[in-house]
């Protein structure tokens, strides 16, 4: 976008520039200052910030261990930083004028509210949990044991699989009675959409005009039970702009939602248009929450960040690096290079830790964006709303596989134990997650972190004996071969 371009943008500097770097710098330095002024300034002085956004970000999930007051500030911190400095670029008078993020919905009417085209499903709903897994659709016996698998490899933790089970117990929650989902991104590989519309949901579909999911999903209504709106405008044809028609979007939940919505953010973008959307998204949420409209919130947090995980997790590791016999060349490696490679996943220690599987390649952009969700969730947990937030397994999406370093690591992954799932099991398995946190309420936490370990489905990461950053470029290197 140029400069005077309209909808959500990034500040500009003394130089009339807009850049997504300097922001990320000004609103992690504004979070790390609320718990640390030092750690704060020192984010000022980083030089080059794709290598050195890391340890602040990592710094600022550490900082909320132990103390739920800083896990919360950092939060509601972060947020104010990020929304009062982006704006709405829009038109007063024949004039381009920007208005914060914090105000934008406020200020800025629809110019329109769009029609709504709705596209009935004819299937009858679905009786029991199914998740497609390597070419078989798993259920009943089958899935519980897949389940069992999974946990005993310590791909997904205990709780999602009892949060699994719970659904396959209660098949009547699927189709989520009294509520709907409005989709942000509905194209998304991850998103729930698909799955939730052949469960009999609701579900209210955002993506672009340009997007070719409309005519996907119109294509697909025979295997759908539930019903999908999707916005249209005056000619009827489909599709919204999140970033340049965000007051029409907000106009157009509130017209077209039958039910109290659950607004879930699954879109994905490339470099900082992807913190654009996750800016021009928390605007959404928080001025939909305001008056009702929705009442729930979903997000999917990446197994590639920074997150508190609990001492079973941590002793769960150690054991897998105590477990090494001399011979063991990972072992040997370690030794050879100063714990360079392959060293070890969590510090030593006991009770809680923190797993940082941060790297280089997601780059600081996405970091800061998945971050914006994880923020919004901790502060509407705490203010009493219902929140879905899970974090989800290593995917094989489109995303990854364009990205050659991540898709050699990928394919290199399995040799430390880590599964790598397909799209249509990550996404059958997330959405069954959303509807247990939809239809179970609020988890009982002691402290806030709790809420995004519980449920969780890391891929093996969390519980194998390295540091990701020290071994996944050895994963990236026999992901090569491999090809």
């Amino acid at each position: 976008m140029t400069p005077n371009s309209s909808g959500v943008q990034f500040p500009t500097d003394s130089a009339g520039n807009r850049s997504s770097g300097r922001l990320a710098k000004q609103v992690v330095a504004d979070a790390l200052a609320t718990v640390d002024p030092a750690a704060g300034d020192r984010v000022h002085k980083i030089k080059d910030w794709r290598k050195g956004y890391i340890q602040p970000f990592t710094e600022l999930v550490s900082a909320g261990v132990a103390d739920a007051a800083a896990w919360d500030g950092v939060a509601r911190a972060a947020l104010d930083s990020l929304q009062s400095r982006m704006v709405g670029v829009h038109e007063v008078d024949g004039q381009m004028v920007e208005t914060p993020m914090t105000d934008y919905l406020a200020v800025v009417p629809s110019r329109s509210t769009p029609g709504t085209e709705t596209v009935h499903g004819t299937a009858a709903p679905a009786t029991e949990l199914s998740i497609p897994y390597r070419g078989e659709e798993l259920s009943g016996a089958m899935l519980r044991a897949r389940l069992d698998t999974w946990v005993d490899a310590g791909v997904i933790e205990p709780s999602c699989a009892d949060a699994l089970r719970l659904v396959q117990d209660n098949p009547e929650w699927l189709s989520l009675p009294g509520r709907a989902m409005l989709v942000l991104g509905l194209g998304s590989e991850m998103g729930p959409a698909a799955r939730l519309l052949r469960w009999g949901a609701d579900v209210l579909g955002v993506d672009l005009p340009s997007s070719p999911v409309w005519d996907r999903f119109r294509e697909q209504a025979a295997g759908f039970a539930g019903r999908l709106h999707f916005p249209t405008d005056a000619d009827g044809r489909p599709g919204i702009d999140l970033l340049t028609q965000l007051p029409e979007l907000a106009a157009w939940a509130r017209s077209a939602a039958p039910a109290p919505l659950t607004v879930g953010s699954y879109f994905y973008a490339d470099g900082g248009t992807h913190v654009q959307l996750s800016s021009a998204a928390d605007a959404l949420v928080v001025d939909l929450l305001k008056d009702g409209t929705a009442d729930a919130l979903a997000y999917l947090a990446t197994p590639m960040d920074t997150f508190v995980v609990p001492a079973d997790v941590r002793r769960a590791s150690d054991a897998a690096l105590a477990a090494r016999k001399a011979t063991d060349v990972k072992k040997i490696v370690g030794a050879l290079t100063g714990q360079k490679v392959f060293h070890r996943n969590y510090e030593k220690g006991h009770g809680p830790a923190v797993h940082d599987a941060l790297v280089p390649q997601q780059g600081p952009n996405y970091t800061l964006a998945k971050r914006v969700q994880r923020w919004r969730a901790t502060t509407a947990f705490a203010d009493g709303h219902t929140v879905s937030v899970n974090v989800a397994p290593a995917t094989d999406t489109r995303s990854v596989t364009k990205n050659k370093i991540l898709a050699a690591t990928y394919k290199g992954a399995h040799a430390f134990g880590i599964e790598i799932f397909e799209p249509a099991t990550s996404s059958a398995l997330l959405a069954a997650l959303l509807v247990h946190d939809l239809n179970v309420g609020r988890p009982d936490v002691g402290v806030q972190w709790e809420h995004e370990s519980h449920g969780a489905a890391s891929g093996g990461l969390w519980r194998q004996p390295y540091l990701p950053r020290t071994a996944l470029p050895v994963a990236a290197l026999l992901g090569t071969v491999k090809r």
